[in-house]
């Protein structure tokens, strides 16, 4: 009997240093997921401030005003759009975005700059472009454009850019998607009948402004893309 009850003893004393054992286990991965945890929201706040300080410190907002949400809709029920190619992580309807900072823009979800991104990267599917509305901007991105086109083309691949600029008729860039052989719609939308969600929205009451311009949409579509069941 004083056997089996030191037993039991040695028994019950094993189990509590087991226990001990366990619970400085768990107490520490607990400590070391809570580390891991306040280190991760620590780097989030330091990227988000970084993001944030970017686009005051560049005071134009309105460069960053994007089409609204009912657009985004259309463009994805009618021609499958699923990428901007000109957005930012404050402004962006997709998630999936070029934009113009990689360094603070790339832990946000954006694939980097347009014109640095490689063809590959753009030979089908349906991109969105609502550039700054600054002429040399726009000029370059409707060259890359067509050459994109062309490229898509030769390889019969389907590929459509939905592009939304200022009205001014003027400018190279409307010149040259206007009279682009990959043109397949195109209209021009008043000033006073539409706005744009606005580049500080994170910070406003209210998120929409007013359109200065009218505005030119152009749809630029490869052959394939045009008789797709989509691009109809």
């Amino acid at each position: 009997a004083a056997a089996a009850a030191a037993a039991a003893g040695a028994d019950a004393a094993g189990g509590e240093t087991v226990d001990r054992k366990s619970a400085v286990v768990k107490g520490g991965k607990e400590a070391a997921a809570a580390a891991e945890e306040g280190a991760g929201r620590a780097a989030f706040h330091a990227r988000l401030f970084a993001l944030l300080l970017r686009y005051k410190s560049i005071q134009g907002y309105g460069f960053q005003a994007s089409v609204g949400p009912d657009v985004f809709h259309a463009l994805r029920a009618s021609l499958g759009a699923g990428f901007e190619c000109f957005a930012s992580p404050l402004n962006t309807f997709f998630g999936r975005f070029c934009g113009a900072f990689p360094d603070v823009d790339a832990p946000f979800g954006s694939s980097g700059d347009f014109f640095a991104l490689p063809a590959a990267a753009l030979k089908r599917g349906c991109f969105q472009a609502n550039p700054p509305f600054v002429g040399a901007v726009m000029t370059s991105m409707a060259s890359r454009i067509e050459a994109l086109l062309s490229a898509a083309e030769a390889d019969q691949q389907p590929l459509s850019f939905a592009v939304f600029v200022p009205g001014w008729t003027d400018e190279p860039a409307w010149a040259a998607m206007k009279g682009s052989s990959f043109l397949t719609a195109h209209f021009v939308v008043a000033a006073g009948d539409h706005g744009y969600c606005d580049g500080a929205a994170h910070q406003r009451k209210d998120a929409f402004r007013a359109s200065l311009y009218d505005t030119g949409v152009f749809v630029l579509q490869s052959s394939r893309a045009a008789a797709s069941a989509v691009g109809r």
